[in-house]
Formats: C-alpha cells, structure tokens, sequence
C-alpha cells in the first residue's frame, strides 16, 4: 500500500502511535484498509489489536473525540475545525467534537521550566517578582502562569508546550499525504478538496505555534483601535441622568482593550503580556 512508499522514515514512530491510538478505541478497520498495519508490521513495529472493554462500549463520536485528545495537538486543533461542520457531521458528532474546545491538562512545571528558561534568559523566578508555577489556563499547544514584574505590573506569560512541534510537523506531513491520496483514488471526496483543506489548516496551524507572530497581530490590532478605545463612554453618573430622561436605557459604547507585550521576553515560544 501507499504507506511503505509515502511515509518517511522519520514519521514512522509517529504512525505507529496514531495506528496504536486508532486500535485501542475501536478503529483498527481504518487502521487495515489504509494499509497502515501491513506497513508498520513490515518495519518491525508490532501493533496490539486489543483494547479495552470500556472504550468498546463507548458510543463511536464519544470514542471518535476520545482519541483525537489522545492522539494530541494537532487531531485536537483538527477536531475543533470538524466541530464548525455541520454540513457534514450529525449533531451527535458535532457535539463531542466541541468537546474539543475545552481546556487541556496542563504539562509539568517542571517540564516547561527549561523552555521558560531558554526564552527568557534566565529562570523566571529571577525574572519577574513574582511567578505561579501552577498554571492559569491551558490549551492544546499552550497554557498560560500569572506573574508580576519588579514595577508591580501584572502579567501573564504564555509557553508553548515543550516538544510538540517535531509531533504536528509529523502529523501535518502525514495529513498531506492522507490528502493526496483521498483526493486521488476517492471521487466521492474530491469534491471537499481535502488537499486544499489540509494546506489551509497547515498554514492555520502553524501560525498559531509562532507567539511573537500573535502579539505581532495583536499589536496591529489595537493600532487599528487607537481611536475607538479613546471614543467618550458615558460615565455612571451620567448613564444614570440619562435613564431618568430617557425612555429606554441607552447602552454605553463598548471600550477595545488589547493587553500590551513586552517584546523583551516574547519570542516564538514564550510570550509576556498584560494581565486584564
């Protein structure tokens, strides 16, 4: 099958885990008409057919969701897309897909603790005044400490989990070729352009892995806001004047607030910005 001639040696690690992962919930039929299996075996890369009872009891959208968790950064980001797709999945699929959308387990502090390092010039505990090693927030490809700097100022400091780009350009080159293929020998889906989709969703992908980029954008943003942000809102005094005049209440212009980056710690996998 196509797999022997089209994955590259370097991804074939990765391979057996999705293969792995596709099994133990309950998709090894995939696993076999794709060819996947005779190409791991043939490398020496031994697969183990069963899995456990409780995920064979499991409804196929809830293992489906399941093992795009497992399956990490790249299946999640994938699942979150399809979450968008009503046109083609039934709203039981639709629902666990946006399952997807909610918060990851955070990674160990003490296996970001190097990355923070690295990118900061220093441990940050000698950086900022102060630093939470318990996570604020965390997502598929990042998650997010509370600090303060020397001056007072609160901030947030985002850092991308360690590791995980070797693992997405795995999954994107693996993707890629899936597409090819699809779009090759599958008329029924050539008219989805998967090709199209996946080159859309590599380039969304890895956009999202580079941090100095997004605070880049960020930047643009409040550039393009400078003047709505200083636009007059009526204070609570005088919305309370107002509303004894006027019939109806009259809402208050919204205010576009975008945190400030401090370029001096932000690069493309750690990046520092104002807490609001």
């Amino acid at each position: 099958m196509f797999w022997q001639a089209l994955v590259a040696a370097r991804d074939f690690g990765r391979l057996h885990e999705i293969a792995s992962v596709l099994i133990r919930y309950g998709f090894g039929d995939i696993v076999r008409r794709m060819g996947m299996a005779n190409a791991l075996e043939r490398a020496g890369q031994a697969l183990h057919w069963k899995h456990a009872d409780e995920l064979a009891r499991l409804e196929p959208p809830v293992r489906a969701r399941r093992a795009l968790e497992e399956l990490g950064p790249t299946f999640v980001k994938l699942g979150q897309v399809l979450a968008t797709r009503v046109d083609l999945f039934a709203p039981e699929w639709i629902a666990e897909f946006g399952k997807l959308q909610d918060s990851a387990p955070a990674s160990p502090y003490a296996e970001i603790l190097q990355q923070l390092t690295e990118e900061l010039g220093a441990p940050p505990e000698e950086i900022f005044a102060a630093f939470d090693p318990e996570p604020l927030a965390a997502a598929s490809i990042a998650q997010v400490h509370r600090a303060r700097l020397e001056d007072g100022s609160e901030v947030v400091v985002k850092v991308r989990r360690p590791g995980i780009r070797p693992i997405i350009e795995a999954d994107l080159r693996w993707l890629s070729r899936l597409a090819a293929i699809t779009e090759t020998e599958s008329p029924e889906l050539r008219s989805f352009h998967p090709q199209e989709v996946v080159r859309q969703f590599t380039q969304s992908l890895r956009r999202e892995l580079d941090f100095a980029g997004e605070c880049r954008n960020a930047e643009r943003i409040a550039e393009n806001f400078a003047g709505y942000s200083d636009m007059d809102v009526p204070s609570a005094e005088a919305s309370a004047a107002m509303a004894e005049t006027a019939p109806e209440p009259q809402p208050a212009l919204p205010v576009i607030l975008i945190p400030r980056v401090h370029w001096h710690w932000t690069g493309e996998r750690v990046c520092v910005q104002e807490f609001i």
